[in-house]
């Protein structure tokens, strides 16, 4: 069986996440999966009302403690929530991202039959329109996967890979020690939680651009140590497997972003020893994933959005101010 363990602080966005962690415990129950939410209660109506609704879910536990952080801290809630772990396989899920649970299952069992020992999915971020389209059920996964690889725009923003979706044995989170409380906000405790992982298993790959902090569009295009966490992510790819994050607003909660600046500190201090002298001849994954679909007898020309990376919000006009935009040539 797999639990799948999300941090919940409803300190932001209140309503908006008791209503995915709603959806998610439904599908959950329907899938056969449990959910553990690790949840810092404030003591608000909000948490009194995601506590007393999520307790209609059998499927569902909540490790719930008053006032455990002043500050958002996903790496400690996800720590309470595995403390309650009663089985063998577990994802890492957010309540932002879509609920295919047949996804989620369809890589746990791979673990089962010891192909690999983990996996960390890609996710494509949605923007509004995408999302809508989604969680109404106007359009199927399998369908805003096709239009994803058909070059639609109006629903996409970019594509993360390597995520923090990760499937993994129990085991492995305990060997780990699971994630590092001293990062809190947002950003980077899951880069550190993968290359933990990823060195317990001997597959991390240590060069002189390891701590290269770059983002991308496309993911074939990473560099740093998004690149060396991601080249595991490429079967993913290939299979053309992906999990989808849904879009939400940003809120006023401005401590929670900038945060990141200093979580990333903490990463490179955190692994500076995975810094070589040696360099990496293909320092982005392109030239991998070309060999791999060589490799699997797979036609690069059925993957090309993945050798697109212009940035998502360019072309698109999906809104209402894009559209006037445009049209004014700003």
């Amino acid at each position: 069986m797999l639990t799948a363990i999300i941090p919940i602080d409803l300190k932001r966005r209140s309503k908006d996440l008791i209503e995915k962690a709603l959806v998610l415990a439904e599908v959950a129950q329907q899938s056969n999966v449990k959910i553990i939410f690790g949840h810092n209660n404030r003591g608000t109506r909000y948490d009194f009302e995601l506590i007393s609704r999520l307790q209609r879910y059998p499927y569902v536990q909540m490790n719930s403690k008053k006032n455990v952080s002043e500050y958002i801290n996903s790496s400690l809630l996800r720590n309470l929530a595995f403390e309650l772990v009663d089985t063998d396989y577990i994802i890492l899920l957010d309540v932002d991202i879509y609920p295919d649970f047949d996804l989620f299952i369809k890589y746990k069992d791979k673990i089962e039959r010891s192909i690999r020992p983990f996996y960390v999915l890609p996710c494509l971020y949605l923007t509004e329109y995408g999302t809508t389209l989604l969680r109404k059920k106007k359009v199927s996964v399998e369908g805003m996967k096709k239009k994803f690889f058909d070059f639609s725009r109006k629903e996409f923003l970019h594509l993360a890979s390597p995520s923090s979706i990760t499937i993994l044995k129990s085991d492995d989170y305990r060997m780990i020690k699971g994630f590092d409380e001293r990062f809190r906000g947002h950003g980077y405790e899951d880069f550190d939680f993968l290359i933990r992982l990823y060195e317990l298993h001997g597959m991390l790959k240590k060069f002189n651009d390891f701590t290269l902090d770059k983002t991308e569009r496309s993911p074939l295009f990473a560099v740093g140590f998004r690149r060396y966490l991601g080249e595991a992510c490429l079967e993913v790819l290939l299979e053309k497997d992906m999990a989808f994050h849904l879009y939400h607003e940003k809120d006023g909660h401005e401590d929670y972003y900038l945060a990141r600046q200093e979580n990333y500190k903490k990463l490179i201090e955190a692994h500076s020893h995975n810094v070589s002298d040696q360099e990496e001849i293909n320092s982005t994954l392109l030239v991998p994933f070309v060999s791999l679909c060589v490799n699997q007898g797979k036609s690069i020309h059925d993957y090309a959005i993945f050798f697109d990376n212009k940035p998502g919000h360019i072309d698109r006009f999906d809104t209402f101010k894009r559209r006037i935009n445009f049209l004014l040539n700003k």
